[in-house]
């Protein structure tokens, strides 16, 4: 059986403020809540502050405010607002009354609650034009809002959040968090779970989530860091940061720039207008970016980068490297597998690369010196070295100074093909290490520092022979531009 039961006067002033006159007064309540049933609010026109503890009591205190210009109406108007509980066998109902304003416009009113329940009990929340706090709940449980900030902390089991032209924090919970806001910012600390995330016009930023994370955003900022597993930002008009990912990372961003550091898995990457930045990325990485700029360090596998007008600089790749730009330049070091590089009106350079090598450009100059690839392994960092960091330092210095003595075994020879117009080419070959080499070019010169051994006709724009025993295709291909092979 349901009773209704409508809360008595306890307290009431009448004040002064401003020229207008404010009544107050007061409501308590205290009724039992036991296991298993839970406590819903519908409210509207102020603030909702819940506080959850052990046992099975539900205290609720109503502070009701209000003002006219006429003290018989301010007081009028506050006792006819009304606070009414519902106590059924699902839980308990707390709901504010108002009556029908009827063209008083010179009301003002507001009821603020502060409320008590057991920290057990899920919880439900409607509110509008006011801020919701809750602490410490254990039952889980949903908060639909607006016009207003959401606060919660500490809390255990699923929750669901709504809320418009208002922020939301969420500081703990252990257990699963969705929140959806429009016109406001989210930040969430330490959730043991999931969390997702659907927010317009407000800056989001996650921290210390144990599970996945899903951000939708628009026209503001992402920041996530430490999380426990896989990262999906799908974003437009804001910058997205994500550090310390324990699992794939995927982000899809527009006319914004995107950061990814210390990820375990998997890096998928893509913005326009906006710069790209990644370190230690564990696995494979992708980037597609447009009038972007692209640098970064340290990947586990294979490496593809794709930009149109901005730079990419690539080092330290322990699979195969594939950049391609457009109007822009092209660095890649430290790579130990294969390379491939295509861009126009952009300089080419290949450093320290242990695979085959392939350039294709237009209008650019092309530097390629193959090498060891053994640089990746030390992580660029302001502080100081590690330990281990400093032995793979030294490794690295050790094989470059094999490289630059010519000694054998310092490389292995790998494939080299190399097609530019309109700029030098300039390869630099190991000591030791043969080529089978054909070189063209046009309004230009061929020098081969090394030995050569040629066969044909000897032409001061086409060549070809040997250096060494051959055994490696070294093919350079160039128009108006000069090609010199040095040591």
């Amino acid at each position: 059986m349901r009773r209704v039961n409508s809360l008595v006067l306890l307290a009431g002033c009448a004040a002064l403020m401003y020229g207008r006159q404010e009544v107050t007064r007061d409501v308590d309540r205290s009724l039992p809540l036991p296991p298993g049933r839970g406590l819903r609010i519908e409210h509207s026109q102020g603030n909702v502050t819940i506080h959850s503890q052990p046992g099975a009591t539900l205290k609720i205190h109503a502070s009701i405010k209000c003002s006219a210009d006429q003290p018989d109406d301010a007081h009028n108007w506050c006792e006819q607002i009304k606070v009414v509980v519902e106590d059924s066998s699902s839980g308990v109902l707390v709901r504010t009354d108002y009556p029908h304003l009827e063209g008083r416009h010179s009301l003002s009113f507001s009821v603020n609650y502060d409320i008590t329940m057991p920290d057990t009990a899920p919880l439900e929340v409607h509110n509008r034009f006011g801020a919701v706090s809750v602490t410490n709940p254990h039952g889980g449980g949903s908060i639909n809002n607006s016009n207003g900030l959401v606060v919660v902390s500490g809390g255990h089991g699923r929750l669901r959040i709504e809320n418009s032209f208002g922020d939301v924090q969420v500081e703990g919970n252990d257990g699963d968090l969705s929140v959806v806001n429009t016109n406001g910012k989210v930040r969430i600390i330490d959730v043991a779970g999931t969390v997702d995330v659907r927010d317009s016009f407000g800056e989001v930023r996650v921290t210390q989530a144990t599970g996945r994370v899903g951000i939708d955003s628009g026209n503001s900022a992402v920041l996530v860091s430490n999380a426990g597993g896989p990262v999906r930002v799908t974003a437009s008009f804001g910058q997205v940061i994500v550090h310390d990912a324990h699992g794939d990372v995927t982000v899809q961003n527009q006319n914004g720039r995107v950061e990814a550091m210390g990820v375990t898995g998997t890096a998928d990457l893509r913005t326009s207008f906006e710069a790209v930045r990644f370190s230690r990325i564990g696995k494979e990485l992708t980037v597609h970016a447009s009038n972007s700029r692209v640098t970064g360090d340290t990947v586990g596998g294979s490496a593809a980068v794709e930009t149109s007008f901005g730079a990419i600089e690539l080092r330290g790749v322990e699979g195969n490297a594939r950049a391609t730009a457009g109007n822009s330049d092209i660095r890649l070091a430290g790579i130990r597998g294969e390379v491939y590089a295509r861009t126009s009106f952009g300089g080419t350079t290949v450093e320290d690369a242990a695979g085959p090598i392939t350039v294709e450009s237009e209008n650019g100059s092309v530097t390629v010196r193959p090498g060891m690839a053994l640089n990746m392994a030390v992580s660029k960092s302001n502080g100081p070295l590690t330990e281990e960091q400093r032995k793979l330092e030294k490794l690295r210095g050790d094989a470059d100074n094999l490289f630059r003595q010519g000694m054998q075994g310092a490389t292995t020879c790998q494939p080299i093909s190399v097609r530019t117009t309109f700029a030098p080419v300039r390869i630099t070959v190991p000591r030791g290490m043969g080529y089978d080499m054909t070189a063209r070019t046009s309004f230009g010169r061929i020098t081969s520092q090394p030995p050569m051994t040629v066969s044909g006709q000897i032409d001061g724009d086409s060549l070809t022979g040997k250096i060494g025993n051959g055994g490696c295709e070294l093919k350079l291909i160039d128009q108006n531009g000069n090609i010199d092979i040095v040591w």
